[in-house]
């Protein structure tokens, strides 16, 4: 991302809750983004391969929490993310949320695009982009697209490919602890130290700000795995198969209102947990 940005992102680990009566706490997030500045909400359907059943219950809880300017963008097609019509909803858009599905529909059809140009251009003007699940992973350079929880120690189970790029040097992984993922972001991050290893639970998300900070949001965790001190990797030797070996990797552990400094790689001990730790 060249040029100064000053937009946020806001990346979910998956099945955010929607339900009326329950804590809405990060569509709230979301739904009071779009309210505080000019401009749509736009929910981008492309990741789904049910697009109008997606965008017909984010209509409706985005409607329920109080927004009342909001687009549909269904991209099935390269043709779709070159749209004039398209182009220009994102344009209008303050807020932007892609939904779950399959995270290489969004880089494959979006990437690159007059569309994938737009979100570039709002995104530095101050938009936040929003995703769940798939929507969450395509957010980084490099996204995570293939290797099951019961097969995550295997290295050759792991598959990674170009994300769009709104966030560097991370990767992340949804679904977190209900889908067993902590041995695959183990090696995701061993593939490539440089990259800061995010796994986020359900119904949890982190909200990343100008500062290259971010906070927690939600009922979940996230993991964040750092791999700067790491010693050794099984990945360096010739058969780099089977079990992953890894070690002195950094785990760290944070939950609601737990903030995170990415550039110097350390949690944030904020006046609240230090008021109650004394």
């Amino acid at each position: 991302m060249n040029g100064r940005v000053r937009g946020s992102l806001v990346i979910v680990g998956g099945h955010e809750e929607k339900e009326k009566d329950a804590e809405r706490s990060i569509l709230e997030e979301i739904a009071a983004r779009s309210r505080r500045r000019k401009g749509n909400l736009v929910v981008v359907t492309v990741a789904s391969q049910l697009p109008e059943e997606m965008a017909a219950d984010y209509r409706a809880v985005f409607r329920d929490l109080g927004v009342r300017d909001l687009d549909v963008v269904d991209i099935r097609s390269r043709d779709d993310a070159c749209d004039d019509v398209t182009v220009e909803k994102i344009r209008n858009a303050s807020v932007v949320f892609f939904t779950g599905g399959d995270q290489l529909r969004i880089t494959s059809q979006v990437g690159d695009s007059p569309t994938f140009q737009c979100l570039n251009e709002i995104y530095r003007r101050g938009a936040t982009i929003a995703g769940t699940s798939a929507g969450a992973a395509a957010m980084s350079e490099t996204m995570l697209i293939a290797g099951a929880g019961d097969q995550s120690t295997e290295i050759s189970a792991l598959g990674m490919a170009p994300g769009l790029g709104f966030i560097s040097g991370v990767v992340v992984d949804s679904h977190f602890a209900e889908r067993g993922r902590f041995g695959r972001l183990l090696g995701a991050v061993a593939q490539n130290p440089k990259n800061i290893g995010l796994g986020i639970d359900e119904d949890t998300a982190i909200v990343v700000e100008q500062d290259d900070r971010f906070r927690v949001l939600g009922s979940g965790a996230v993991y964040v795995v750092d791999g700067t001190g790491v010693s050794y990797s099984s990945l360096s030797e010739r058969r780099a198969e089977g079990v992953l070996s890894i070690f002195d990797v950094k785990v760290h552990v944070l939950g609601d209102g737990d903030s995170y400094d990415l550039t110097h790689r350390r949690p944030v001990l904020t006046d609240e947990r230090v008021e109650a730790a004394s």
